[in-house]
């Protein structure tokens, strides 16, 4: 493996994403070393858009075609039959497709970007800054404390999974606050050693006429999301991705991600916006207008506890894995998410 310079990569795959792509990317960028874009099979002007951005930031944006006709979402049975039969190494595959722009990247440290997505700036640059060595992590006696609830925290999620239902009784919020400094401070510092990757996630948000967080089972995952699919790790020869196949609601065939790593968490870095997709916006709006209950302010939503927000959330749309993590997310995360709102209101 060719050795790679200290820093965070961002990598995002795309296809006809024109008319989220630019907030995404001015939300990132900056916190990054660089960010990588893959696109394939785009017939909007997505091109015109990443080439506007890459001049505008010529040393930090890689954009790369990706050439070949990939069988990846909302697939027929027919192609997602003929997807079981390709080689691991068929470039058709979405994976292959993720493991090109891996080999892209120029810094020690890589973490997926979702152009659906925009971007707590200074989350993301503190993470940045942990890989880069800019903040060199010591070990200190805090980070027995920190091991300590990483071991009690997978406790209490294997009892969760064992009974069916979150053990909410074994994190209250004072646990928390007087752990999580410590648990921070240690995953920091495992991610320098390359013992860890830290799993992100972000809060999924509507706008009708105002913005909304939704509990409505249509949006995905709501209202957190991200919940181990998106983290960022050190790349070597064991981090890679191979195919996933899925025929629930629609045929895909996507990507599954290969590491040795344990993972931790940290608090919420994006807004999610996949529910204002010119495809969903529809859907959702109708959701809206049937139960207006399911939709919550979204400056009323950190005041919630976290007992009233898995009370409200459609239990059938997640796991209890995404449940007990949510927990944990959202009691560290509210004031995050308070203090990024104004970005929000200004779209």
């Amino acid at each position: 493996m060719r050795q790679r310079k200290d820093g965070l990569s961002g990598l995002m795959r795309t296809r006809n994403e024109a008319t989220l792509l630019e907030p995404c990317i001015d939300s990132c960028i900056n916190a990054l070393d660089e960010l990588i874009v893959v696109c394939s099979d785009c017939t909007d002007n997505t091109l015109e858009i990443l080439e506007k951005k890459r001049k505008q930031y010529p040393t930090k944006l890689k954009v790369y075609e990706y050439n070949h006709k990939v069988l990846s979402f909302d697939l027929t049975r027919e192609e997602f039959e003929y997807a079981k039969t390709l080689p691991d190494d068929s470039p058709r595959l979405y994976c292959n497709l993720c493991n090109f722009g891996l080999s892209k990247a120029q810094y020690k440290y890589v973490t997926k970007i979702d152009a659906d997505q925009l971007y707590f700036e200074d989350e993301l640059k503190g993470w940045r800054d942990v890989c880069s060595g800019d903040i060199r992590v010591k070990w200190h006696l805090g980070f027995i404390l920190g091991w300590l609830f990483m071991m009690y925290f997978s406790i209490y999620r294997r009892l969760s999974a064992k009974r069916g239902k979150p053990c909410l009784w074994m994190i209250p919020d004072w646990m928390v606050k007087a752990f999580f400094k410590s648990y921070s401070g240690f995953s920091k510092w495992q991610l320098q050693r390359g013992k860890v990757c830290i799993a992100l996630s972000g809060l999924n948000v509507f706008k009708d006429d105002r913005w909304y967080v939704p509990f409505d089972g249509v949006n995905i995952h709501p209202p957190y999301n991200g919940e181990g699919d998106t983290v960022i790790f050190k790349v070597t020869d064991q981090t890679f991705w191979s195919r996933r196949y899925s025929d629930r609601i629609t045929y895909s065939v996507t990507e599954s991600f290969n590491n040795p790593y344990k993972m931790m968490f940290t608090r919420p870095v994006w807004f999610h916006l996949h529910a204002n997709r010119v495809q969903c916006w529809d859907k959702v709006k109708r959701t809206k207008d049937s139960h207006p209950d399911w939709f919550v302010p979204i400056e009323d939503f950190p005041e919630m506890s976290y007992l009233e927000v898995h009370d409200k959330m459609d239990k059938k749309a997640h796991t209890v894995f995404q449940r007990t993590l949510f927990a944990f997310v959202h009691k560290i995360g509210t004031g995050t998410i308070k203090g990024h709102l104004g970005m929000l209101m200004k779209k």
